[in-house]
């Protein structure tokens, strides 16, 4: 009987260890696992940004954040070279769509918007809780 009791004690505290140590990264995904599903469709956000209480931020919204940006870049680089090869009649119409443009792009990758955006930019971005959020979802490195 003594044996059985130290036993189930010993039993229940490795299963204690297995569970706390599986459920405390459970829902941060790596960066690895975003990358695989990032041939997925992702569905434009289409309602409104509502800047939250908190600056704290998800790993799907940080991973979202830092491919928009890389995006937002790309798109800029592209823009400008466009701008160089046209008319100043064409170059005011590309001026005059970019902000939507940049909506647009944004939206794609699941954030609501330029708003959402400079949320995260200015408000989540420099919060020092997420920097770990931000480091996993390619935003920093760890190094």
């Amino acid at each position: 009987m003594r044996n059985f009791a130290s036993s189930g004690k010993i039993l229940f505290g490795i299963f204690a260890i297995i569970a706390f140590a599986s459920c405390e990264d459970e829902n941060i995904p790596t960066i690895e696992a975003m990358e695989a599903q990032s041939d997925e469709y992702i569905e434009p956000a289409i309602e409104q940004f509502k800047e939250p209480p908190e600056p704290k931020i998800s790993p799907v919204k940080a991973y979202n954040f830092n491919k928009a940006s890389e995006a937002l870049m790309i798109m800029g680089q592209e823009w400008a070279e466009k701008m160089t090869e046209v008319d100043d009649e064409e170059q005011l119409r590309m001026a005059a769509i970019y902000e939507k443009a940049q909506d647009d792009l944004i939206r794609k990758f699941g954030l609501c918007g330029k708003e959402e955006f400079r949320w995260i930019q200015n408000k989540a971005l420099p919060e020092p809780s997420n920097r770990h959020t931000f480091s996993r979802a390619g935003v920093w490195s760890n190094k």
